[in-house]
């Protein structure tokens, strides 16, 4: 978003109820088995979302089914399957997903460095070695919409011609000024934001979101009016989970509950996490995280490309380690699978921008071994000694 927030927000945010009045709401199961994971669009629940005003038939579970599923996914949510997690949604997803903020955006490269063909074979390359979480947000590549290239555009072409093998996220933008990017109206009430999901399942070839998620908590906003877009979502069958991003541990933990009364599990919280950034974590959000069945997603958990390019004496000799570490204990791994993987084992899902085959490559060298609990340990004393440095 571009253009300077500066117009007076003058109506307030409100809560506003999608349902069809003439009709009692029930709402959507949100487990979502290895087997339905498995199964090719037309044959999954809510394969294809028709048009405004027909979702009554897709409100085929009730409240009940919805909390006998929400506790059966929660005794298991966590759970390590290999290079999978569990959600508390049901959903297996694989512990490292690919990241598209660059997809679409002729600004990041898209069409110059990198064109669509180089996005499907990166696509299928992640696919085809265990990699399923793909993480997109309605103002990736929006630039590019009048052309149908924005991130989710493209996600969902790649994701059809797969027979939706991946588990595709998505994010919507909160800022009441979106209009100015997105098109549509000021979004000033939770009707605006579930207007924005249905335009994200229209991008996504018509099909609901596996998980759609708040992308920060605008400060207008109150969670009450967030939480309810995120059940509405839910209720009308335009994602089967939710999430959000960007949320402390306070906000996640009202989010968390306000959802939970509905008997919804709150999926993921999305933040910004590497070895170079470790907020989440010394903050508790991580520990709270864990404790409520929410699961981490790593942004820039490469550090933005810092880990790489730094000129500090320190962080260079932090590569060093992982270097080290890769070469010696786990057959020659990079410094950048070692450091995804670190990730991997603190319980957080890291998503890595990813424009070519090549990239992919590497980044799903990151799955199929873990660290040792030594390596970890290692690692969290170097970083400790780098911190400590940073506040001399």
């Amino acid at each position: 978003l571009t253009t300077p927030l500066t117009t007076p927000l003058t109506t307030p945010l409100t809560t506003h109820d999608c349902r069809e009045p003439s009709r009692a709401p029930v709402r959507v199961a949100v487990t979502r088995t290895r087997a339905a994971a498995s199964m090719p669009c037309a044959s999954t629940p809510h394969a294809r979302v028709p048009a405004r005003g027909g979702y009554a038939n897709r409100r085929h579970q009730s409240t009940t089914n919805r909390a006998v599923s929400t506790r059966a996914a929660a005794s298991s949510a966590g759970a390590d399957d290999g290079d999978y997690f569990m959600l508390a949604s049901g959903a297996r997803v694989s512990k490292l997903g690919i990241g598209t903020m660059d997809w679409g955006d002729t600004e990041r490269g898209f069409n110059a460095r990198f064109r669509e063909k180089d996005l499907a074979e990166a696509f299928a390359y992640a696919l085809d070695h265990g990699v399923n979480f793909i993480d997109t947000a309605e103002v990736y590549g929006a630039k590019s919409a009048a052309y149908e290239q924005t991130s989710e555009h493209i996600v969902g072409r790649l994701n059809a011609a797969r027979d939706c093998e991946a588990f595709v996220g998505t994010k919507v933008f909160t800022v009441p000024w979106t209009n100015v990017i997105m098109g549509g109206g000021l979004r000033l009430s939770s009707k605006a934001l579930v207007d924005a999901l249905r335009a994200s399942v229209a991008r996504n070839e018509g099909r609901p979101m596996d998980l759609w998620s708040i992308h920060f908590p605008f400060p207008t906003w109150s969670q009450q009016a967030l939480t309810d877009a995120l059940r509405e979502g839910l209720d009308l069958g335009l994602c089967k989970s939710v999430g959000v991003s960007n949320y402390d541990e306070a906000q996640m933990t009202e989010a968390y509950e306000l959802l939970r009364k509905h008997d919804i599990p709150l999926v993921t919280n999305q933040v910004k996490y590497s070895l170079l950034d470790r907020t989440c974590e010394k903050s508790g959000l991580l520990r709270a995280a864990k404790d409520m069945n929410v699961r981490v997603v790593a942004y820039s958990p490469l550090g933005g490309g810092e880990l790489q390019s730094s000129k500090d004496a320190e962080i260079k000799t932090l590569c060093k380690l992982l270097e080290f570490i890769g070469a010696m204990g786990h057959g020659g791994r990079t410094t950048t699978q070692v450091a995804l993987n670190y990730l991997m084992c603190k319980g957080a899902i890291p998503i890595a921008g990813c424009s070519s085959k090549r990239r992919a490559k590497e980044y799903c060298g990151a799955l199929g071994w873990s660290l040792d609990p030594a390596d970890v340990e290692m690692l969290d004393e170097k970083l400790d000694y780098i911190e400590k440095q940073k506040k001399k």
